[in-house]
């Protein structure tokens, strides 16, 4: 039972991740979003578990083990990417993004994977995720089993110099491959990059304890049963300390008033994201209960009242349905009064009418969003808003070409935009 510790051990770590996550996206999704969501437990979790990755390989480029040359290079990359996920510190020190980054990056901080990935759905995007899965897979469970299997062009490698993860962190792997392609949409990339953080935390530290402990492998199925029992304790108590560090960290952050209102503002982004997946999924009373407090955040958000009135539709309750749609409706035609040139105005009624099943009113106030979005841009040929604008309303005509191209007009217009970003990609996605 001693030699297969560190193997249980790992198993129980992997069980235990696995199974909280689970358990907070079915039950409790307030708590899913603070173990997602960027500056938060979740993200500092994967960065103090790079900057522990970082730390081991860094001791063991001090030492005179043949595999320093790996270590180094794993030591640079997991540098980089634990700077990366905090942004080079730009959300705790608040600095402002250079001018290249607001119009180059996707999310418009200071980081270079942002260039290419982001909160929007690319063909670039998809890709790379792809590409990220192929190499875990690879590298987690391909190259270990092989090299399990005695397979002589692996074992040259290894013996040069090319570390193998042990092969009972497999899952991790092969579980954060799956995550990072994102199937499942509901922000499960962040639960890979903590599997993944794991798994290289123990990688390192099976390499250094062994170096350390000059035993002569470093397969843990081959050590001494003292030794095995006490790497097994290690692999137990590492991912505790870490998380421990991580809501330290939270907590410190959360502290500060500036960074308060900030992170409240991407939990409440968070809950309103949230309600939408749980629509999607058809859980309309989680659903119901997240746009429940983005209505009591915002209490005159038609948007709100609508995506509540079709989740309560759902749970069939007509009755209250009915009221949220009346409410959205009252709202709108009083703004209406205020400015009957409202573009967006007219957009929001036209999506209440048609939830009423009133299609002869939409239909109405479809046409009229469009008189006015077609007027405002021969008045302000060059301005992003009106582009914006009359994309709208394109997308309720089902026009997705022609959306796409009134989007695609306002980025080129202001590119720093993260609003006319979103907008684009959503609709190139829809025209791809």
């Amino acid at each position: 039972m001693t030699r297969i510790a560190p193997i249980l051990s790992a198993t129980a770590v992997f069980a235990t991740v696995v199974c909280a996550y689970l358990v907070m996206a079915i039950w409790y999704p307030v708590a899913f979003i603070w173990a997602t969501y960027e500056d938060l437990v979740g993200e500092w979790l994967q960065f103090w578990c790079f900057v522990a990755t970082f730390l081991l390989s860094l001791r063991l480029v001090l030492t005179k083990c043949r595999y320093r040359p790996f270590f180094a290079l794993l030591a640079l990359g997991c540098f980089y990417v634990a700077m990366e996920e905090i942004s080079w510190g730009q959300r705790l020190f608040g600095f402002t993004s250079p001018e290249y980054f607001r119009a180059k990056n996707l999310q418009g901080e200071t980081n270079l994977h942002n260039m290419l990935t982001g909160p929007y759905s690319t063909a670039l995007k998809a890709t790379l995720a792809y590409g990220v899965a192929a190499g875990l897979l690879l590298f987690g469970l391909v190259y270990p089993a092989l090299l399990r299997l005695n397979w002589k062009p692996i074992t040259w490698l290894h013996d040069h110099g090319l570390v193998a993860p042990p092969l009972y962190l497999w899952p991790f792997f092969a579980t954060a491959a799956f995550f990072e392609i994102g199937v499942l949409e509901f922000n499960e990339a962040e639960i890979a990059e903590i599997l993944v953080g794991l798994a290289l935390v123990t990688t390192a530290q099976q390499y250094a304890f062994s170096h350390r402990r000059k035993l002569e492998t470093h397969r843990v199925n081959d050590w001494p049963a003292g030794s095995t029992t006490r790497f097994a304790a290690l692999i137990g108590a590492s991912p505790v300390g870490l998380l421990t560090l991580s809501v330290l960290t939270t907590m410190l952050v959360y502290s500060q008033p500036a960074s308060k209102s900030k992170i409240d503002g991407r939990i409440a982004n968070g809950v309103e994201k949230f309600a939408g997946r749980y629509a999607r999924y058809e859980r309309w009373d989680i659903a119901a209960s997240l746009y429940q407090r983005v209505h009591d955040e915002k209490p005159r958000s038609c948007a709100t009242l609508r995506k509540l009135g079709e989740c309560h539709r759902n749970l069939g309750n007509s009755r209250k349905s009915n009221a949220y749609l009346s409410q959205a409706l009252e709202i709108d035609l009083r703004k209406l009064e205020d400015d009957p040139n409202a573009a967006s105005v007219h957009r929001s009624l036209v999506q209440t009418y048609r939830k009423m099943g009133n299609l002869k009113k939409a239909e109405t106030y479809l046409e009229k969003a469009l008189q006015i979005g077609l007027d405002r841009i021969k008045e302000h040929p060059d301005s992003p808003n009106a582009a914006y604008s009359l994309g709208r309303t394109y997308e309720l005509m089902n026009e997705d070409q022609m959306a796409f191209e009134q989007f695609e007009r306002a980025c080129e217009l202001n590119p720093t935009s993260k609003k006319l970003r979103k907008a684009y990609y959503r609709a190139r996605k829809h025209v791809d």
